[in-house]
């Protein structure tokens, strides 16, 4: 069959940041489905985790300026910020407050600091209000000394260690008290690190969480190559929703040098009994580690996992540290591109999809498996549609049986753009090879239809 291309321009732009902006606000707060597979509203809506991660944003600006960046982010597409609570150690907020009585290291949780917390409740009461997830970390547990858990760079014990199980409970009933209130508020305990030098202490922060905020979800950050199933038991009583956090294989940056590329981790996840809702959490940040931290990493960190399994990706960039240009670190190409696989999905169905781990439809031409140019299928639990992520032009090969209907609908979706290149209707239904017309990344759509 001869396929006919004719290019249909989506209506992005201008009324893609509208129909952002103007979209019904989640019913917050948020939980697992029937299927344990996504996140959903109060109303049963599938939510789609698309977060940033301005970690410093309660510390590094003030109030205006944390509405001006969550505005313009919401208009971007995304709908969940990743941010710290506390800081780093010795961390101040902008007008000099430290979220605790006490000379860093020694913070008393019993005696947390009016001022502090009073500027982390209009914050989040302004995020609430524009229909933002918050998703904060009570008490960053830190990679390298700069945390709250473990020992600090002068290898003294750090506040979680030092304040203990019983305080560190009682904090996460006093924080659960306070934010329990703001539905669109969940929470990530630990902080790029296992959580072996505090335990038993993170174990309690999250119980005591659970004791007066039983509403909130709670996940967990661990070390890069490492999900939060990885570090807790199966049945951990307060740990609701899975973070896998990785790079790619060849990224020697991290203190593992052996890291998997996300769609493996995404799919040994998806494999997971108990079954939890998972989401990328963390990986390469655009802007920084020189050529890795491209647009192109940003957008295939986020489709690997999506098409892999998760109910969502977070986006990272300089902005984690709230530099002086923050507001032009907003506009970086990769973060501005997301906003088009949030409207392509949202056209879909999303949650339905199911990874094509065993590889039954994509058949051929998915590059090889355990590299940064792999592609990945996904298709819905029905045979309604299936997406293919190509992070570079090849051909790939599609067995069409495996969707249902007598015709299959094809096109080309790129993710750079918004544009979609119709391609045909395909009514012998066998294995058939796609290619994109042009070089770069790509997504193909394939649709059954009567």
């Amino acid at each position: 069959m001869k396929a006919v291309l004719l290019t249909v321009l989506l209506l992005l732009g201008a009324q893609l940041f509208d129909g952002f902006a103007a979209a019904t606000a989640p019913e917050f707060p948020l939980k697992a489905s029937e299927n344990r597979r996504y996140l959903v509203d109060q109303r049963g809506t599938p939510f789609f985790y698309q977060a940033d991660t301005p970690w410093l944003l309660f510390t590094k600006l003030t109030e205006t300026e944390a509405k001006d960046y969550m505005a313009r982010r919401k208009e971007q597409g995304f709908t969940a910020l990743q941010v710290m609570l506390t800081g780093f150690l010795g961390m101040t907020n902008r007008v000099g407050e430290l979220p605790f009585a006490g000379t860093p290291p020694e913070q008393d949780f019993a005696q947390p600091n009016e001022a502090f917390f009073a500027h982390v409740d209009r914050v989040a009461a302004e995020a609430q209000r524009q229909g933002i997830l918050l998703a904060i970390a009570p008490a960053w547990s830190g990679c390298c000394g700069e945390g709250w858990a473990g020992r600090d760079k002068q290898q003294r014990p750090a506040p979680l260690n030092v304040n203990g199980p019983e305080k560190a409970r009682e904090l996460g009933r006093w924080l659960g008290q306070r934010y329990g209130k703001f539905a669109n508020v969940m929470w990530i305990l630990g902080g790029d690190n296992d959580p072996d030098n505090a335990r038993t202490e993170i174990r309690a922060l999250g119980l005591g969480l659970k004791e007066t905020a039983p509403h909130q979800l709670i996940t967990y950050h661990a070390a890069s190559s490492h999900s939060s199933t990885d570090v807790w038991p199966a049945d951990e009583p307060w740990l609701d929703v899975s973070m896998v956090y990785t790079y790619f294989r060849g990224f020697n940056k991290a203190w593992n040098k052996s890291q998997p590329d996300i769609y493996e981790v995404s799919h040994a996840e998806f494999a997971r009994i108990p079954v939890r809702p998972f989401f990328l959490g963390e990986s390469t940040y655009e802007g920084e580690h020189g050529v890795w931290g491209s647009a192109l990493q940003a957008r295939k960190q986020a489709w690997w996992c999506v098409l892999g399994g998760g109910c969502g990706h977070a986006y990272g960039s300089p902005n984690w540290n709230m530099p002086s240009n923050w507001r032009e670190t907003l506009e970086l190409p990769g973060a501005n591109s997301l906003k088009h696989l949030r409207a392509l999905l949202g056209s879909k169905p999303w949650w339905k999809l199911l990874p094509d781990v065993n590889n039954t439809v994509a058949v051929e031409g998915r590059g090889p498996y355990a590299t940064n140019d792999y592609a990945v299928t996904a298709l819905a639990n029905d045979g309604s549609f299936a997406l293919s992520y190509l992070p570079s032009k090849r051909a790939l090969v599609i067995d069409l049986t495996k969707l249902s209907g007598a015709r299959v609908a094809a096109a080309w979706f790129n993710p750079r753009t918004g544009e979609t290149t119709r391609i045909g209707e395909f009514a012998d239904k066998k294995r058939h090879a796609f290619e994109p017309h042009a070089d770069g990344d790509w997504v193909l759509v394939l649709e059954a239809s009567r």
